[in-house]
């Protein structure tokens, strides 16, 4: 029996010096051309199979890149200077891009832009290899210092406490600071917080309106970032009327990264102290699956790119799973918003701006979300094959004892118990 192997990633912002952010910024350079010159060649090569019938069909894999790569290095000596997993990781994303194009989960291809993309991004692999002391890997921790391959040094404040096997590392330029993503696998893991082995059993509906609705009634609402947003267009605004690399215009853009930099760090913060409490009080979470691709075609693309459900939800997932809680995500198809969670009525002519509506069948009122989240629990149930008495509710009565409110989950059937 194969055993459960964990994937985790640390990411962590540094300062480099003068040396190392030279390197760094030649290896984004460099995985740059290698992946835009093999793009470029891939492209070339189609257009003559397709268009003139010259030469033989093809597929982007890495015995493919790696003769365009061999090729580039002799032309281009400079790229010998440049880390070697640093510029096969740039072409295996070619092959993953070019991959998704193909099953249809994602358009063609683009070429990178240094100027105009806010992100970006090489990562190195972890090499092993044997010494007198024992085996190392080119990515360790020396003290303080992250070691890089042959780049240099990277110097926290603060080491992490990694006990895994680092895989490899990403190095992100995000918006004018820099990261480092570690990733290392893991057997098993052990939590810094131990959880009771009772909790609630609730379905999450997601929404606008509401950013997370509760079975038992509960709702959190989205963080406010209304100032945040209003800082963030005048400084765009303001960079459109000026001059692209003045003085005036390298100082409003160092402006503008800031305050995007703290919006990112107020949602994250936000996102994971609700996933942290939502997976301490509940020990059965049933949420939906969501199509969020297909949701941005819409007219709310702008607010669902914001509101950044699929975040959250990974947030909760992995929360689960270190925590031992059940997490289940019920089809995406299931009716929860029309469906009367007393009866089992579908209501067919449920409009999207109604958020309360009765049942045609029982004369039940509904609210949208609320009949959403029991219909998603009780879906979840259902799916996990579970028939218990779940605990959905509590109120304090004060003097620390609380009112408990448990429920007979079955398939087809509620029966509540207080």
């Amino acid at each position: 029996m194969v055993e459960k192997v964990f994937i985790l990633t640390e990411k962590i912002e540094f300062v480099p010096d003068k040396d190392l952010e030279r390197a760094l910024n030649f290896n984004l350079r460099a995985s740059g051309y290698v992946f835009n010159k093999t793009l470029e060649y891939s492209m070339y090569r189609e257009n003559l199979v397709k268009e003139f019938n010259i030469g033989n069909q093809y597929k982007v894999d890495r015995n493919y890149t790696q003769k365009i790569v061999k090729t580039l290095r002799k032309q281009k000596p400079f790229l010998k200077k440049a880390d070697s997993t640093c510029i096969q990781a740039s072409t295996d994303r070619l092959i993953k891009a070019y991959n998704g194009y193909n099953d249809g989960r994602t358009g063609f291809p683009k070429f990178k832009s240094l100027k105009k993309n806010p992100v970006q991004s090489i990562t190195l692999r972890n090499n092993e290899y044997h010494t007198k002391e024992g085996v190392k890997g080119t990515i360790r921790w020396q003290g303080n210092r992250l070691r890089l391959n042959k780049l240099g040094f990277i110097e926290v404040k603060h080491k992490r406490n990694i006990t895994g096997k680092i895989k490899e590392t990403t190095i992100l330029k995000e918006n004018g600071s820099w990261f480092v993503c570690i990733v290392y696998e893991m057997e098993k893991i052990q939590p810094k917080d131990e959880f009771s082995e009772h909790g609630l059993y609730v379905g999450i509906d997601v929404g606008l309106t509401d950013f997370l609705t509760f079975s038992n009634g509960k709702t959190i609402q989205k963080p406010d970032l209304k100032k945040i947003n209003g800082r963030i267009q005048h400084y765009q605004q303001k960079l459109s009327r000026q001059k692209e690399g003045g003085s005036n215009w390298k100082k409003t853009r160092q402006k503008l990264r800031k305050w995007i930099n703290k919006k990112n760090n107020v949602v994250n913060d936000y996102y994971h102290k609700i996933s942290y409490n939502i997976v301490k009080h509940c020990k059965f979470i049933a949420m939906e699956t969501l199509n969020i691709r297909e949701m941005i075609k819409s007219n709310l693309s702008r607010s669902i790119h914001e509101i950044g459900w699929g975040k959250l939800i990974d947030m909760i997932k992995y929360k689960a799973e270190w925590y031992g809680r059940e997490f289940i995500q019920i089809n995406q198809w299931f009716p929860s918003s029309k469906k009367c969670n007393v009866c089992g009525e579908i209501n067919h002519g449920l409009g999207r701006e109604e958020r309360e509506w009765e049942c045609p069948h029982c004369p039940t009122v509904h609210k949208r979300d609320v009949n959403a989240a029991k219909n998603i629990l009780d879906e979840g149930l259902r799916v996990a094959g579970s028939t218990m008495l779940c605990l959905v509710d509590f109120i304090p009565i004060g003097q620390g004892k609380f009112t408990y409110k448990y429920e007979w989950k079955c398939f087809d059937k509620t029966i509540c118990m207080t």
